[in-house]
């Protein structure tokens, strides 16, 4: 017989030769970790000592499981992470966001209060440039908008993974991570609002995107934009951009990567100024806490 108490809530990361990053993110999820909680960490076999690291940790009893090998990506990675996982609530949390933990926290205590809820949204914002060298917050725009359109009449909608808490018994349900996606999150969440799932939507801000250059949506950008035009035609019968729009927006990224390479963003260094964007996001996320009145939508 035992006396350990039962997991309440399961942060999940998946993570491959994102070190800095990692250690960085990974470090505020433990200070904040409370009793009935653990930590689980998935990594892809790096080689930047991702996997001694980890290991350090679990010796320090400072994370509750990691494994390290070869796997066929985040999606992959965190499938494994759901099926180790022990909590009653799953939060996957990136490797390099930002998050706002007393929002997270609310969540948690809604989900335990409504066991009736398979899977909880958040709002959240991104990073965006208003020059050059001036960095700002804004709001994301829609997921709000898109879980009251399902409310009314059921329409799918895609939201963030940044953003996501999921019951584990509500996996038969949800369904797992289809890793032939690179959009995974996308997929995921049109595939479950297109669903049985009960879905419940939390009004304040709890994450920052904060986009880098060794992202995955960055350095898969161009099959992330096929991606998301082939599920909004599948879902929601949206046409995909016309072949001006398409050229157009690859001439956009394609100016952004060279003005990288001429500020000397080389995706193989640890961009300091990222840690900049996280203090960033963290102050922007406890300004909106005081401004915001969040609720719950259900």
């Amino acid at each position: 017989m035992t006396n350990e108490s039962p997991i309440k809530l399961s942060y999940i990361t998946a993570t491959k030769n994102k070190l800095p990053y990692l250690r960085a993110g990974l470090e505020k999820v433990i200070a904040q970790k409370k009793p009935g909680e653990e930590i689980l960490v998935a990594d892809g076999n790096s080689s930047d000592g991702t996997k001694e690291y980890l290991a350090g940790l679990k010796a320090d009893g400072k994370i509750d499981f990691f494994i390290s090998e070869a796997d066929f990506g985040e999606s992959h990675a965190l499938n494994k992470l759901f099926l180790a996982a022990k909590g009653t609530l799953i939060k996957i949390i990136n490797d390099d966001d930002a998050y706002y933990f007393p929002a997270i926290e609310a969540c948690k205590k809604f989900m335990l209060d409504h066991p009736e809820i398979d899977i909880l949204g958040m709002e959240g914002g991104s990073i965006k440039h208003r020059s050059p060298s001036e960095l700002y917050v804004c709001q994301v725009a829609g997921y709000k908008d898109g879980y009251m359109r399902w409310q009314k009449d059921r329409t799918p909608f895609d939201s963030s993974v940044l953003g996501l808490m999921l019951r584990r018994s509500s996996l038969p349900v949800l369904g797992f991570w289809n890793h032939s996606f690179t959009m995974a999150d996308t997929e995921f969440t049109f595939r479950v609002t297109a669903g049985k799932a009960s879905i419940a939507w939390y009004t304040g801000s709890a994450y920052v995107y904060i986009k880098n250059q060794d992202g995955v949506t960055w350095v898969r950008r161009n099959r992330v934009a096929n991606e998301i035009a082939r599920l909004r035609k599948f879902y929601l019968n949206e046409n995909p951009p016309t072949y001006p729009i398409k050229k157009l927006k690859q001439f956009k990224r394609f100016l952004l990567k060279i003005y990288s390479r001429l500020s000397g963003h080389a995706s193989s260094d640890f961009p300091m100024e990222w840690l900049k964007m996280v203090e960033l996001s963290e102050k922007w996320l406890e300004e909106k806490s005081v401004e915001e009145r969040p609720k719950f939508l259900f």
